[in-house]
């Protein structure tokens, strides 16, 4: 039983993982769910992007996602709940926050003047099935 436990307990969350990968490359554009003045502001900044999964040359185990918007690869910092992906500077921090019913959040924080701007997005998959 214990057996059991352990193998469950490792291989249920790496499936869970897989799943949201399985379903890259993601075509994501601005909820238009959400109000109308925040859906104008997220069409006159961010419009949409493509997502990508990269593979990192250094290392085979780190995760990349590239961003068509801002044409930068995130790394992924968490998995649990969310997958969050994150590109640092010295200037902002942008993430990318997606559950599994792929909505999206788009978020930047500038350091210098703590500021916050984020964004709702909805994605598809592009992967056939």
């Amino acid at each position: 039983m214990k057996k059991f436990i352990i193998i469950f307990s490792l291989v249920i969350p790496n499936m869970s993982f897989a799943e949201i990968l399985d379903k890259f490359s993601l075509a994501c554009i601005c909820d238009k769910n959400i109000n109308a003045l925040k859906y104008f502001d997220c069409k006159q900044k961010v419009s949409g992007t493509q997502l990508d999964i990269l593979e990192d040359e250094s290392n085979k185990d780190k995760i990349l996602i590239y961003s068509s918007f801002d044409q930068k690869k995130y790394k992924l910092t968490e998995k649990d709940p969310k997958y969050i992906f994150n590109y640092e500077t010295e200037n902002y921090i942008s993430l990318l926050s997606i559950n599994n019913n792929l909505d999206l959040v788009f978020s930047i924080s500038y350091k210098e003047f703590d500021k916050n701007w984020s964004y709702n997005l909805k994605c598809v998959s592009l992967k056939k099935e």
